[in-house]
């Protein structure tokens, strides 16, 4: 299921939906999680992104981790051998490995679970997904995103989950008039 929607700012959407294998992406915690994901999802339906938020100074570091360092002088001690990443077997271990994922993957049976996912055209990704379960509920939120991004509002389907949103649009920083 497929559907294209312009919004009020000219933007070109596509909402579809799909099912999954597997149980899907867990929901978020409610309450602050779900907030955030919420102004997240709002801001990226908005004609400007996310106004740039002053960070702090980056002039410092924590110190390494002891683990780290162990694991780093033993990669160090193994280096020269034939396994090491880039080689011949290397390579041929984990094209075995991936093949093996791959067939792992396609025996999982597909789940109740449907994800709508609403996705903007264009070079700058900016998207997000929604959990379902049924084939009819998905139906109906695949309907309700469409029509609320096509009306200019922030969708709310309904029993759907928000479970993902992501918007790399560049933070706006408003430019002085001379």
């Amino acid at each position: 299921m497929r559907r294209t929607v312009t919004d009020g700012f000219g933007v070109r959407w596509t909402v579809r939906a799909r099912q999954l294998r597997g149980t899907g992406t867990p929901p978020p915690r409610p309450g602050p999680e779900e907030e955030s994901l919420r102004r997240r999802l709002t801001a990226a339906l908005s004609r400007l992104p996310a106004p740039a938020v002053a960070g702090g100074t980056g002039d410092w570091r924590l110190p390494a981790d002891t683990a780290d360092v162990e694991m780093q002088a033993t990669f160090a001690e193994f280096r020269d051998t034939p396994m090491r990443q880039g080689t011949a077997p290397w390579a041929v271990g984990h094209a075995v490995r991936l093949v093996g994922e791959a067939i792992a993957h396609l025996r999982t049976p597909r789940s109740e679970t449907w994800e709508v996912e609403l996705v903007a055209r264009g070079r700058i990704r900016r998207w997000a997904r929604w959990q379902i379960t049924g084939a009819d509920a998905a139906a109906q939120a695949l309907a309700t995103v469409a029509a609320g991004v096509g009306a200019g509002r922030v969708p709310e389907p309904w029993a759907a989950t928000l479970v993902d949103v992501v918007d790399q649009r560049p933070p706006y920083r408003p430019q002085p008039v001379a």
